[in-house]
């Protein structure tokens, strides 16, 4: 079976783009917003708006916000102590164990860049501060390997049960930041497309189907039904989840609810049951919600 990724969203209309810059800036409180801003908390990337209005200073006019954009003013720190102290009171003001350089631009006092030019290095400034490194590795013999951006894009599609998109990597919802992406495969788009190729082709683990499970699987009873020898495990490894919501959508099988509601748990359910010799296959898993499920039982679907 082939997957595809999401369309990207070529029909919607210039007024829902606008709208969208318009909801944006009242929920930042701000007459005028910049692309990051947008892109933060916007439903469209911002270059979608820009290319349709002929750049964002236009789109602002569109949208009837303002063209002057505010600076925030930052002092400069010759005191380090003062400084360090300082980003520690932005990384309690945002209740996080650890800040971005964008975080303290936009909350801290002083201007950043002399300290940075110093130590030359974001996450040697945070331990300076006492706080903890941002939660990705760089560095000579601590390369990150493909694997580990896949394995995490896996871990966050199976969380949210969609495709993640950027706003969720600018979220913190991931273990990598977005540029860790970026360079690996030259944005966020070639990662999903990366991943999506990956899932599709990689064998590695034949997607659950090789780990052969030992035990035979008996009802209380031998005499009463045949024992099943089963050929996979009975918990989808991972990649499978991914395929399974690929395929079905996110939305139970049986009512088409969506199970990524906050109140429908996903349940990875197998069609011919388990317990009756059904293999934890992609043909053989459905998604359903947490009440089909229950009420299906252990019966045949």
């Amino acid at each position: 079976m082939e997957f595809k990724l999401n369309e990207y969203h070529r029909d919607v209309s210039d007024e829902e783009l606008l709208d969208d810059l318009r909801r944006v800036a009242e929920l930042l409180s701000k007459e005028n917003l910049t692309r990051s801003e947008y892109q933060e908390n916007g439903k469209y990337h911002p270059s979608t708006i820009a290319n349709r209005f002929g750049g964002w200073r236009n789109s602002l006019k569109k949208a009837g916000l303002s063209l002057t954009k505010t600076w925030a003013k930052h002092e400069y720190c010759e005191d380090e102590t003062l400084f360090f102290e300082d980003m520690q009171l932005v990384a309690n003001k945002l209740n996080k164990e650890y800040i971005t350089a964008r975080d303290y631009k936009q909350f801290g006092k002083f201007d950043l860049s002399a300290t940075f030019r110093k130590y030359g290095s974001w996450n040697i400034m945070l331990q300076k501060a006492g706080l903890k490194p941002t939660p990705y590795r760089l560095g000579k013999g601590k390369e990150i390997t493909d694997e580990e951006l896949f394995q995490d894009i896996e871990r966050v599609w199976i969380k949210l049960g969609r495709q993640p998109t950027i706003n969720d990597v600018k979220n913190g919802e991931f273990n990598f930041a977005q540029n860790t992406f970026t360079r690996r495969f030259g944005g966020w788009r070639g990662a999903l497309e990366a991943f999506v190729h990956y899932i599709n082709t990689d064998d590695t683990e034949s997607l659950n189907d090789t780990a052969v499970e030992d035990r035979d699987i008996d009802s209380p009873n031998n005499n009463e039904s045949p024992c099943y020898k089963h050929k996979t495990k009975r918990e989808p490894s991972n990649r499978l989840k991914v395929q399974v919501l690929m395929r079905d959508g996110n939305r139970c099988r049986i009512c088409g609810v969506a199970c990524n509601d906050g109140i429908h748990k996903i349940h990875f359910d197998h069609i011919i049951p388990w317990s009756k010799g059904g293999e934890t296959t992609l043909d053989n898993l459905q998604v359903l919600c947490s009440d089909c499920n229950e009420a299906l039982g252990d019966l045949d679907k």
